[in-house]
C-alpha cells in the first residue's frame, strides 16, 4: 500500500515537470506567452489579455518593414456603384501624410513612416483575394499589416491566408462580429459599431417608445444583411415586438423599389433600414414615395452627408448610431480636434469632401493605428496584434466623440466600438443630432450577439 502511494506521487511530479517543461518550451520559441495558436481555437492559460501564440508563424514578424518604412496593404471599392466607399481612404491616408510630415511614428526607439498601397476590388470578395495575396504576397512577406479593408464578405475571404501567415488584418471597415472570432487572433475590427449592437439599440429604443412595434426590415443578401436580422431578431426576444416581414438586395445593387413596395404593403410601425451605399438613400425615397410613415432606422454605414444628402427630406427624422463626431455638425466645429482634421485632409487629400462623415471615420482609424503602433512593445506584427487586443479606455483619438472610449479585451472582446451614440437626422440642417445619452455596452458583444454571427 505504502509503495502504491510513493509510486502515484512519484508519477505525478514527473508529470508536473512534464507539464512545466512544455509550457516554457512553448513559450521560448514565440515571441509572447498567448493562449492560442494562429487558427487555434482558444485555450486556458494566464497569458496577458491581447496575447497571441506565434509559435506555429512562419518567422515573418517584421516583414513589411523597410528602413525607417512600414508598409500596409489595403482593398476598397474604387469604381462602380460602391466607389463611394473610397472616400474612407482619403481619411486615413491624409492622417498617416500628416504624422509622417511630424517626424513619422516613434515605436520602440526608432521612428517609421506609414505608406498604403491599394488596389480597387469593386467591392468583389474575390478580386479582394486576388488584390491582397498580390500586395501582401502569397507568403505574407510584402506589407506588415492589412488595413481598413472594405466589407464583411472581403474580409472573410482574406481573413484565413492571413490567419496563416500572422499577418494583421487591422481596422476592417465592417461592423460584422465575425471580426471578433477568436479562430482569427490576425483580424480585429473598427471603431464601426458591431451590427447586432445596433440592431440592439434600435430595439431598444422601440421597447422604449413603441413596446408593440411590428418591424420590416430591409437586408442585403449577405453576412451583411444576416448580421443585422439575426442580431435584431434576437435583440427583441421576450418583446411584443414582431418583425413582419424581411426583404433583401443582391450585393451591391442600388434598385430596392420592389423591395420596398413589398415592405410599405405591410403597414408595419417600423421600417429597419439595413442598406449600404446607394441602396440606404433610395430606399428612403421609396418608402416615402409609398407613403408610408414609419419610424425608421437606417445603417451605421449609410450616415455620411453623401448617402443622407441623396435622400434628402426623405431622411428627416431617421435614427441611427455612431461613435464619430459628424464634420458638418456645428456643434463640433470649434474643436482643435475637428479643425485638425479639417485642416490636414485639406491639405493632404485636397478632393476629399471634409463635410463627409466618411472620411472622419478614416481619418479616425488612422490615428488609432498609429496609436496602437506608438504602444506596441515592438515595431514587430505580433506586437502591435497584442497592441491592438489590449487597449484601454483609449480616448480622445481622432474624432471619436468626447466621453467615448475603446477598450479590448484579447479573445473575450476584441471589439473596439461598443459605445455608441444614438442620433437623428435634421434633413433642413443636414446633420444628425443626439438623442440621449452614450450607450455603453462595454464588453457585451458576445452576449448580445447569436453565436453563430461571431463564430461562422
Amino acid at each position: 500500500m505504502h509503495r502504491s502511494r510513493s509510486m502515484r506521487l512519484l508519477l505525478l511530479i514527473l508529470a508536473v515537470a512534464l507539464v512545466a517543461a512544455s509550457c516554457s518550451s512553448r513559450r521560448s520559441s514565440s515571441t509572447s506567452s498567448g493562449t492560442t495558436a494562429p487558427g487555434g481555437s482558444g485555450g486556458t492559460g494566464t497569458a496577458a489579455p491581447g496575447a497571441i501564440d506565434t509559435s506555429k508563424c512562419p518567422g515573418n514578424d517584421a516583414a513589411g518593414i523597410g528602413g525607417d518604412t512600414i508598409t500596409l496593404a489595403s482593398s476598397f471599392p474604387q469604381s462602380g456603384l460602391t466607389a463611394a466607399f473610397s472616400e474612407i481612404s482619403k481619411g486615413y491616408k491624409a492622417y498617416f501624410s500628416y504624422i509622417n510630415a511630424q517626424g513619422a511614428v516613434s515605436d520602440a526607439g526608432k521612428k517609421y513612416k506609414i505608406v498604403v498601397k491599394d488596389k480597387d476590388d469593386e467591392y468583389n470578395a474575390a478580386k479582394t483575394i486576388t488584390n491582397i495575396d498580390s500586395l501582401v504576397g502569397a507568403d505574407g512577406s510584402k506589407a506588415f499589416a492589412v488595413f481598413n479593408v472594405v466589407g464583411t464578405s472581403n474580409n472573410i475571404a482574406i481573413r484565413q491566408s492571413l490567419n496563416d501567415n500572422c499577418v494583421p488584418n487591422t481596422f476592417t471597415a465592417t461592423g460584422s462580429p465575425a471580426m471578433g472570432n477568436p479562430k482569427y487572433q490576425w483580424t480585429i475590427g473598427s471603431t464601426l459599431s458591431p451590427y447586432s449592437l445596433e440592431s440592439k439599440a434600435f430595439a431598444d429604443f422601440l421597447k422604449r417608445t413603441k413596446p408593440n412595434a411590428t418591424v420590416a426590415m430591409l437586408v442585403q443578401d449577405d453576412d451583411y444583411g444576416m448580421d443585422y436580422e439575426q442580431g435584431f431578431r434576437q435583440a427583441i426576444q421576450g418583446t411584443n415586438i414582431k418583425v413582419v416581414k424581411v426583404e433583401k438586395y443582391p450585393v451591391g445593387a442600388n434598385e430596392v423599389t420592389a423591395q420596398i413596395t413589398s415592405l410599405a404593403a405591410t403597414h408595419a410601425d417600423a421600417f429597419f433600414d439595413g442598406g449600404t451605399l446607394l441602396a440606404c438613400p433610395n430606399a428612403l425615397q421609396q418608402q416615402k414615395a409609398a407613403n408610408w410613415n414609419a419610424i425608421t432606422y437606417v445603417s451605421g454605414t449609410c450616415i455620411a452627408k453623401t448617402l443622407m444628402g441623396i435622400a434628402g427630406n426623405n431622411a428627416d427624422k431617421a435614427y441611427s448610431v455612431t461613435n464619430i463626431k459628424d464634420p458638418i455638425n456645428p456643434q463640433f466645429a470649434s474643436e482643435p480636434a475637428m479643425k485638425l482634421y479639417r485642416a490636414q485632409v485639406t491639405k493632404y487629400q485636397p478632393k476629399a469632401d471634409i463635410d463627409n462623415g466618411i472620411v472622419a471615420y478614416g481619418w479616425t482609424q488612422g490615428a488609432l493605428f498609429v496609436e496602437a503602433l506608438k504602444a506596441s512593445k515592438a515595431a514587430t506584427r505580433s506586437a502591435l496584434m497584442e497592441s491592438l487586443r489590449s487597449m484601454k479606455a483609449v480616448k480622445g483619438v481622432g474624432l471619436m466623440i468626447d466621453g467615448f472610449s475603446i477598450t479590448t479585451n484579447g479573445d473575450k472582446d476584441p471589439f473596439m466600438g461598443e459605445q455608441m451614440q444614438f442620433v437623428q437626422y435634421d434633413a433642413a440642417k443636414k446633420y444628425f443630432h443626439d438623442v440621449g445619452t452614450m450607450l455603453d455596452f462595454e464588453g457585451q458583444t458576445a452576449k448580445l450577439t447569436p453565436p453563430a454571427l461571431i463564430n461562422g
